[in-house]
């Protein structure tokens, strides 16, 4: 018997096991063994009902997105090519992929009506030799093509998986085909690496949909195609993943660092490796997870600043940051994903708890099932009915929740996830267990699970220990056992029908230090859950970047739980203080948050200096810096600069914000000087400062710099890096927004602070 489970969360693990699952006891079955066996095998998608949060966060995302979607805006690149925007193709194969797993769990005919149709038309905009892109043919196999080539593949093996239609499979045949005639080493053929973005990473992520096809297929040019992949990695234009990554373990000094890109290519080596059973594969991957888990993950679960891996322990919080890509949020999960199947180990699970319960659902809108692009730490979130390549992966990201609940870790039934609901495990020999769990869970740590046999029968039940967790026990029948974090709890006996296990599990509160961004703040956490400070239930608090909490001692935050009316299932108080002042704090889980901040300055800093009214408001600047950073955090050390090839005539920095703020005084903090620039040359006159007083008002200006020393286009003033210059007003401004503007000097000018200040 070979259990097989594929990288894409459709095939089932109920046929892997030879136990059909009703629905879908007709999906077809692999044509090729894997090599590797999973250590955890998924409950079949249509034999288990998840409740809680994560049942209603799946159901949103069926209900508020899936059966939405603007069909004729997903196919018109396929109808009239070329498409409007370069990856517009990627769009309609996520739709497959996430609305297939979701009919596989639900049986929601309404979405199986759509899908059907949307395969249908997909299927039917392929061209006689296999193309499926939306480029034109003269343009064909450049920028994204390849990449929407390996949606289409995922979207439509994800549909075939678990309906069996054959249409879907012959066109992903045919893209094979094209790509393996396409793409190689032979006389004529093209180069992957040069017909992708991002050092050809892109193109090369194509790698794990060609391993499904020939899993699929047994069709042995696939696989070569694989391997012919593998070989373009090291082109010298290549992104050198197998090496870079075995040799250093860094993913910020492999290819060009780009999160999103660079995982999907893991995924599909592990993937390869589970079929071919080669270690080579697998090592890439796990030394990135380590890197990952270790320098470039925040506390939320997700990776990436502006989409690009950045160095060791820099995790820029703020919405001008561009934290958290949902895509690499997705990607990172599946990731873990893979990894948590081929080992069993519980390290994996772990991360995607922390995923799953903050940054995947905290990026959902939790009315209408839109997903944020980015989703800060610190700001506002943002989300968008707006097609984008994130809005699009989201929904994936949650339908893949019934493939991390529950399953059969080696040779007993697993919890992996604590949620409410129910599944039907395949275990050996025709036996099934249904496993119940009634639960509060993230809110509460009690779980009375019930485990429901035919007959009595010996196994082993493994219950996960969350590395958080400080106390954790489960009980039969008066037997108590104890599990240590971070591991398993294996319940090796005689089950009757019917027994329960009583899981206990403390949430424990926990303080965590901000790290090399967030030195001189903290973050409060409750069990597997970030904590928010929520702006609309803080109305005490007019300063939020400077509300502190008032011990960095888990047990001198008084942290209680409170009510917050319908919107807000948990909230709770903590003791704090606000620029100085006692003030209680109303904090939230952050998947539940709007707008809010993660991070709470250090108590000792609370008092600290002026407050800046335009803190961390919206920020923008005449060209996008070379540095990452913010000018509104009250940081110095953080900046911008307005580097590019040519000089302008003019540079600014602004920031707005959403209410208008009494502004008497504004401060500006240079950021830093090179040889060939960060200055303002004040040959034409001193910096000028601008405010707005609407959102749809003029920019003014108010005042100039006159403190700001004398500078010219090629003599730098004597400037310390952050040295500060303010400017009083004539009188007090309501405003929404401040800007300084002028002359760059050298090639560029550099901000580390614009504040705002009542006095």
């Amino acid at each position: 018997m070979v259990r097989v489970a594929i990288s894409l969360g459709c095939l089932l693990a109920a046929a892997a096991l030879g136990a059909p699952a009703p629905r879908l006891a007709g999906a077809p079955k692999p044509m090729v063994a894997d090599k590797i066996k999973d250590r955890f095998v998924p409950a079949p998608y249509d034999r288990q009902k998840i409740r809680g949060l994560l049942g209603e966060r799946m159901r949103v995302n069926l209900d508020g997105r899936l059966l939405h979607v603007n069909e004729a805006a997903l196919l018109a690149g396929f109808r009239k090519r070329p498409g409007n925007q370069p990856w517009i193709g990627e769009h309609a194969g996520k739709f497959l992929h996430a609305a297939t797993n979701t009919w596989a769990y639900t049986g929601d005919e309404r979405l199986k009506v759509l899908m059907d149709r949307m395969a249908q038309e997909l299927i039917a905009a392929q061209l006689p030799d296999g193309y499926l892109g939306t480029y034109t043919d003269d343009q064909r196999w450049t920028s994204w093509d390849v990449w929407v080539h390996k949606y289409d593949l995922i979207g439509l093996l994800s549909y075939y998986a678990v309906t069996g239609n054959q249409p879907a499979l012959d066109a992903a045949r045919k893209i094979g085909d094209l790509l393996a005639l396409t793409f190689g080493d032979g006389p004529g053929q093209r180069d992957i690496i040069k017909s992708g973005t991002h050092v050809g990473m892109a193109a090369t992520s194509v790698l794990e949909p060609m391993a499904m096809l020939y899993r699929y297929t047994g069709e042995q040019r696939y696989l070569d195609f694989t391997r012919y992949i593998l070989r373009a990695y090291d082109r010298p234009d290549g992104p050198k993943l197998v090496v870079s990554l075995t040799t250093t373990g860094n993913v910020f000094h492999t290819a060009n660092a780009k999160a999103y890109e660079m995982m999907s290519n893991l995924v599909g080596l592990t993937d390869l490796y589970r079929l071919t059973g080669e270690e080579a594969l697998l090592k890439p991957a796990l030394a990135a997870w380590k890197d990952i888990a270790a320098n470039r993950l925040y506390l939320t679960g997700t990776t990436s600043a502006s989409e690009y891996f950045q160095d060791n322990g820099e995790l820029p919080g703020e919405e001008s940051a561009g934290v958290g890509e949902t895509c690499a949020t997705v990607t990172w999960l599946q990731l873990n994903w893979q990894l948590l199947r081929l080992t069993g180990e519980p390290q994996y699970a772990d991360q995607i708890e922390r995923t799953v319960f903050n940054h995947l659902t905290g990026a959902q809108d939790a009315t209408n099932g839109n997903f944020c692009y980015f989703t800060p730490l610190v700001g506002k979130k943002r989300p968008s009915a707006t097609i984008s390549c994130c809005l699009s992966s989201g929904p994936r990201g949650i339908s893949l929740i019934p493939e991390l609940v529950w399953g059969m870790r080696e040779d007993g039934p697993a919890v992996l996830l604590y949620a409410p609901g129910e599944a039907t495990i395949p275990v050996r020999d025709g036996l099934e267990v249904l496993l119940r769990a009634e639960t509060r869970f993230p809110s509460d740590g009690a779980v009375t699970l019930t485990v429901r046999t035919p007959r009595v029968a010996r196994f082993p039940l493994y219950l996960r220990v969350p590395s958080w967790c400080s106390k954790f026990t489960a009980t039969v029948k008066g037997e108590v056992t104890e599990g240590k974090p971070g591991q398993f709890v294996k319940l090796d006996r005689s089950w009757l029908p019917g027994e329960t296990v009583q899981i206990q599990m403390d949430l424990p509160v926990r303080v965590a230090l901000g790290g090399k961004s967030y030195g001189e703040y903290v973050a409060v956490l409750r069990g597997p859950q970030v904590l928010a400070l929520e702006a609309s239930l803080n109305p005490l608090v007019p300063y939020p970047h400077r509300a502190a909490p008032k011990s960095v001692n888990p047990a001198g935050l008084g942290l209680v739980e409170t009510k917050a009316g319908p919107n807000w299932p948990q909230a709770y108080m903590i003791d704090g203080a606000v620029a100085g002042r006692t003030q209680p704090l109303v904090l939230v889980p952050f998947a539940d948050a709007l707008n809010y901040r993660v991070w709470l300055i250090r108590p000792e800093r609370s008092a600290v200096g002026p407050v800046a009214v335009t803190a961390f408001g919206r920020e923008s600047w005449s060209r996008a810096g070379t540095e990452n950073g913010s000018i509104c955090d009250e940081r110095p050390d953080t900046y911008r600069n307005t580097f590019t090839a040519r000089p302008a005539k003019q540079d600014w920095y602004a920031v707005e914000i959403d209410q208008p703020a009494t502004i008497a005084r504004v401060m500006y903090r240079h950021g830093r000087l090179f040889s060939n620039g960060g200055w303002f040359d004040t040959s034409e006159g001193k910096p000028q400062i601008q405010l707005k007083r609407t959102a749809k008002g003029t920019w003014e200006t108010v005042a100039t710099l006159d403190n700001y020393p004398n500078a010219t286009a090629n003599q730098a003033p004597g400037l310390r890096e952050g040295e500060a210059f303010s400017v009083r007003l004539k009188e007090p401004v309501k405003a929404v927004g401040i800007r300084i503007l002028g002359k760059p000097g050298g090639q560029f000018s550099s901000c580390a602070e614009l504040g705002g200040y009542e006095r």
